[in-house]
């Protein structure tokens, strides 16, 4: 999702967010290495620029995974809709039970034959 495909309550969210963020990170400060250990470890740490763009870009990739999510239900749905309309169909037009519908090529076929000499 782009920044200017956004709504201006959604810019105003993650700008918020943004913020806050940053609020939060000014006032931590990297843990002093206690003298009992044997080598600092060295922390890598982004400009406060760099922070910034990382924020955006999840911010970006968490919208992004929302809309998936939205998607997928949706699909899912539209689905559901669809062989629910091919059952009744099949009741419309009296129709076996047992009739298989396609959602693929919308056709109904009888099921397959049950080899006898399988069965036993």
């Amino acid at each position: 999702m782009r920044w200017s495909s956004l709504t201006l309550a959604g810019k105003l969210i993650i700008l918020t967010l943004l913020a806050l963020s940053v609020v939060a990170f000014g006032q931590d400060k990297p843990a002093s290495p206690k003298p009992t250990d044997p080598q600092p470890t060295k922390v890598y740490a982004p400009t406060e620029v760099q922070s910034l763009r990382l924020q955006v870009r999840q911010k970006d990739a968490l919208l992004a995974k929302a809309t998936l999510e939205q998607a997928q239900r949706a699909f899912q749905q539209a689905l559901t809709d669809l062989t629910t309309e091919g059952e009744r169909v099949k009741t419309e037009q009296g129709w076996p039970h047992d009739t298989q519908f396609n959602p693929n090529d919308l056709t109904y076929s009888a099921p397959p034959v049950k080899d006898a000499k399988k069965e036993k």
